[in-house]
C-alpha cells in the first residue's frame, strides 16, 4: 500500500497549526519545518508527533518547502499550509487515489475564509491547489512565493475541497498584504520593470481598479457580504501597494543615475 507524507512550513503558527496537523493524523508521516519561529510552534509540532526541522525564515516560502518534501520517506506527499485542514472526506478521496495509481499528482480544490465566512464567489473558489503528488515526480521552482508545485506526470482533479484560514482577522491581512505586496515588488524589480509617473498610474491603479471591478460584480464577489468586499479590496490595495514600492525603487534608482 502507497505511504503518504505531509510537508507543512509554518513560522509563528502555534495557535493554528495543531489543527491543521490534527487534520492528517491519519497520514504515515508528518514533517513540519519551522521557520525560526519565536512562539511554540516547534513545541506545538513535536507534541502532535511531527518530526521537526528548524531553518531560517526565508523570504521565499517555497525554499523551505522543499526541504520538508525532501524530508518525507514515502511515496505521495502532501503539501499543507499551518492554515489549511483536511477534512474526513477529503482524507478519504486521498486514499482513494493514491490506491488507484492512474496519476502522478492531483489538484485540490480550496475553499477561503475570511474573517470567519468561506468567500465562495469573486474567483476565490475553487482556487485548485496543486498538493498531492509523488514524491519523486514534484518539486517547487522556488522562484516566486505564489508559483504552483511543479508535476513531473500527469494530473488529475480531486473532488472534496480543503478548507483554507488565511485571514482570521484585519490585523493578519494587514500583515501579510504587506509581506506579498514588499515581495512582488521585490521580484518585477529583479525582472528589470521600472516605473515611472504614467507607468505607476496605469498599473499601480487602473489596472487593479478594473480588476477589483470584475471581481466584485461580474465574478460576484459582492454575493459573499462584507467578507467578499474586503477580500476584493485587500487584493486591490495589494496591487496598488506592490507598484507603490516598486515606483519609489525605481526612482531611487534613477535620482543615483542622474547624480552619478
Amino acid at each position: 500500500m502507497s505511504k503518504l507524507g505531509v510537508a507543512i512550513l509554518a513560522h509563528n503558527e502555534a495557535e493554528i497549526l495543531r489543527n491543521a496537523i490534527e487534520s492528517v493524523k491519519w497520514a504515515d508521516q508528518i514533517v513540519v519545518v519551522d521557520a525560526a519561529s519565536t512562539d511554540h510552534t516547534a513545541e506545538v509540532a513535536t507534541a502532535s508527533g511531527a518530526i521537526v526541522l528548524t531553518e531560517p525564515n526565508r523570504t521565499n516560502l517555497n525554499v523551505n518547502k522543499n526541504i520538508a518534501i525532501a524530508a518525507c520517506s514515502t511515496e505521495w506527499v502532501l503539501v499543507l499550509d499551518a492554515d489549511e485542514i483536511i477534512s474526513d472526506l477529503l482524507a478519504g478521496e486521498i486514499r482513494m487515489v493514491m490506491a488507484d495509481g492512474g496519476c502522478d499528482g492531483f489538484l485540490i480544490p480550496r475553499r477561503n475564509h475570511v474573517l470567519g465566512k468561506w468567500v465562495r464567489h469573486g474567483s476565490q473558489y475553487p482556487d485548485f491547489q496543486l498538493r498531492l503528488f509523488r514524491k519523486a515526480k514534484g518539486r517547487f521552482k522556488a522562484e516566486h512565493v505564489h508559483e504552483r508545485l511543479k508535476v513531473d506526470g500527469k494530473v488529475g482533479t480531486m473532488t472534496e475541497p480543503m478548507d483554507h484560514h488565511p485571514y482570521p482577522d484585519v490585523a493578519t491581512m494587514l500583515r501579510k498584504n504587506e509581506f506579498y505586496a514588499r515581495f512582488e515588488a521585490d521580484k518585477l524589480f529583479e525582472k528589470g520593470l521600472r516605473l515611472g509617473t504614467a507607468g505607476m498610474i496605469w498599473r499601480g491603479f487602473f489596472k487593479p481598479f478594473g480588476r477589483a471591478l470584475r471581481r466584485l460584480f461580474f465574478k460576484g464577489g459582492i454575493r459573499d457580504g462584507v467578507p467578499g468586499v474586503i477580500m476584493v479590496a485587500f487584493d486591490f490595495w495589494n496591487n496598488v501597494l506592490r507598484h507603490i514600492i516598486l515606483w519609489e525603487k525605481s526612482s531611487r534608482v534613477a535620482s543615483i543615475s542622474k547624480s552619478t
